[in-house]
This record gives C-alpha cells, structure tokens and sequence, in this order.
C-alpha cells in the first residue's frame, strides 16, 4: 500500500519554522525567502487539512497540533540526514535577489557586481530589472531593493544611498580639438544621449540659460541615442560627442580621467536612490550585498575628479 506522505519541502519548512518559531529566521536557516517558508507551510497545513500556526501582526505561534508534531519532524529530519551520506563537496554556493531600476542595473551595478563576486566568491547575485509598465515582477521575493524613493510598506526599511546628479563630459582629446573652454564654444558639438534618460539634456540646459556663461543656441534633442548608460559612456570614451551623464554611474571614467567634465559644478536631477530592505535580514548574502552596496556608493566621490580646461 502506497504510503500517504507530505511533501518533503513542505516537512522540512514546517520543522525549521516551528523550531526557530519565525517564518523569518527559517528562512536563514534553509537560505530560501521567508515568502518560500511560507508557502511551503501552506502547503504542509493544507495535506493535513489545518493550520499548524496562529499567525499574528508581530509573529506566529505554534498550534496545539503543530506542538505535538514538531518532536517527531525533527526526529524524522535527524534519522534522515544520519543515514544519508554526506555528498562529496557541498555546494557552499547562496544566492541574493536585488531589484533596480534597468538605468542603475545596466549603468552601474552590472559593470561593477564583478568586484562584489570576486570578494565574495561564495555568493551568486541574481538582478531583478523593472517591466515594460515600470514596475519589479517579484519585488516581494527582493532582499535587497534600489529605488528612486523611500518606501513607507510596512516592515520595509529605506536607506539614502546618494544623491542624483548629472554633468555633460568627454574626451580630453575632444575637448580640445574643438576648443571647448567654455559653453559658449559648443557650435558644432555631437550630443550624446541615454534613451533611458532622454529629457536629461533638456533640463540641464534650462538650469543654465541663468548662468552667466550661456550655452550655444543647440537643439538639445539632436544626437545619437543609446540603451543604457554604460554604452553611453562607453560611446563619449570612444570621442563620439559630449555625453549627460549621471556622476554616480560616471564615477570611475571621471576618475580614471578616460573623460573629464566640462563644466565645474554638477546639476541636480532632484531624485536620490535609496536602499530598501526588509526588517531583519533575510539572509547573510544580503547583509553582504548591502555593506558593500553602501561601501561603493555612499563613500564614492561623487564629483568630477579633475576640472575643465579654461
């Protein structure tokens, strides 16, 4: 007679949960999503066809079944992992789940999630980008969150990571070929832009008519147009043209001096970026993520590393 048994995911949520006595810290332990656990215990309540938590706005308590049965799952898990073997080489290998927007993932955290993995060899970061309607498919699942505004869900903590800013640079090599001591010079200048970010030229321009060194009559609308902000600087280090950039995504070619400013002081976009996270970690890969995130970021210099020529 075939015999009628739980799912094993589903046992071992239900163990792990009952014993650390939060959905949160079974989680950890299993290094899985406390929306996993979750999900895992519903589906062990509905083979038993009730519920085996109370689940409260600040915790879970045990029912008096699931106190009856937690002795014998951890027993049974225990007898298990005795007469496996143990494999070979256990994968030490855990992931974290980290959501931004396409311009950020694409501009600045791809091209530099290299030097997180090479200091954390164990810890694979998976990028979740937004949907064509502008939102995260599985923001609920995120450890980690970037966005362009604090957050006020419940049990969501939000951290200021920088302040947005944007600055037209180049070449040094272009720059003075076309003699561009000042903006009054920009007469035959290529314009370059991020499609992502396409009225950046616009409102730079509006904030400088008041300066006392206006820019060339251009039509800031003109110019070849690019899918993300890496290949935007990637085209402006080629001498393609001028390219708006954001300082932060722009910092390391600003200080490699593979591009320098063309004006002294940067503009204000008026947004910030802010690191949001749930109450509680939900794993130490995201305690990990999240240090080097507000190390790289927090402590850049965000401002040109050299001035233009006058």
């Amino acid at each position: 007679m075939p015999r009628k048994l739980p799912p094993f995911s589903a046992l071992r949520a239900f163990e792990a949960a009952a014993r650390n006595g939060s959905f949160a810290r079974a989680a950890v332990e299993l290094d899985v999503t406390a929306t996993a656990v979750s999900q895992h215990v519903k589906g062990m309540e509905s083979w038993l066809g009730e519920a085996l938590f109370e689940r409260h706005s600040n915790g879970v308590a045990l029912t008096p079944r699931a106190e009856r049965l937690l002795p014998e799952a951890t027993r049974l898990l225990d007898d298990i992992a005795r007469l496996l073997p143990p494999a070979a080489q256990e994968d030490q290998t855990v992931s974290v789940t980290i959501s931004a927007p396409r311009a950020f993932a694409d501009g600045w955290l791809g091209p530099h999630l290299a030097e997180f993995q090479t200091a954390n060899p164990g810890v694979m970061v998976h990028v979740e980008t937004e949907n064509r309607h502008g939102h995260f498919e599985r923001e609920q699942d995120s450890d980690l969150i970037i966005a362009l505004t604090p957050t006020e869900k419940s049990g969501l903590l939000s951290e200021l990571l920088f302040e947005d800013a944007i600055m037209p640079v180049c070449t040094e090599q272009y720059r003075d070929l076309l003699g561009l001591r000042s903006l009054a010079d920009w007469t035959a200048v290529t314009l370059l832009h991020d499609g992502l970010w396409e009225g950046d030229w616009q409102q730079w321009s509006q904030l400088q008519t008041s300066a006392a060194s206006k820019p060339a009559t251009l039509d800031w609308t003109v110019g070849p147009r690019y899918p993300n902000h890496w290949l935007l600087l990637e085209a402006a280090r080629q001498g393609r043209g001028i390219a708006m950039v954001h300082l932060a995504l722009a910092a390391t070619s600003l200080a490699d001096h593979s591009l320098v400013p063309l004006t002294e002081e940067p503009v204000s976009t008026g947004q910030s970026y802010h690191l949001i996270r749930h109450r509680g970690h939900r794993s130490p890969a995201a305690i990990q993520l999240r240090a080097w995130l507000l190390q790289a970021l927090r402590t850049a210099d965000h401002r040109p590393a050299v001035c233009p020529a006058v």
